[in-house]
C-alpha cells in the first residue's frame, strides 16, 4: 500500500510547473518535471512548457520569444524535465 501511495504522490508533483518566473529585466524562466520516469521527455512536457510561456506573453498581446531551452531526459531514479528562458516581444 505505501508502494502504490508513493509512485501516486510521484506521478502527481512529477507534473507540476514552476509556473512563469521573472528573472531579471524582460526575462522570465518555466520549468516543469516529466510524470514519466525512465522514459526520456515526453512531448506533451515540452509542448505544455511552450504552451504556458505563449499564454503568459498573450494576455498582454505580446509575442514569445525563446532565449534558451534544455531538455533533460530521464534516467532511472530521475524525472525529466524542460525548462524554457523566455522574453516577451510587444507585437
Amino acid at each position: 500500500m505505501k508502494h502504490f501511495l508513493c509512485v501516486g504522490l510521484l506521478l502527481i508533483t512529477g507534473c507540476a510547473s514552476t509556473g512563469v518566473i521573472p528573472i531579471g529585466t524582460d526575462s522570465y524562466f518555466i520549468g516543469k518535471k516529466d510524470g514519466t520516469p525512465g522514459l526520456g521527455v515526453s512531448l506533451e512536457n515540452k509542448a505544455s512548457v511552450y504552451r504556458e510561456a505563449n499564454d503568459f506573453c498573450k494576455k498582454n498581446n505580446q509575442t514569445m520569444i525563446i532565449l534558451d531551452e534544455k531538455t533533460i531526459p530521464a534516467i532511472p531514479a530521475r524525472l525529466g524535465s524542460t525548462e524554457l528562458k523566455f522574453r516577451c516581444q510587444k507585437n
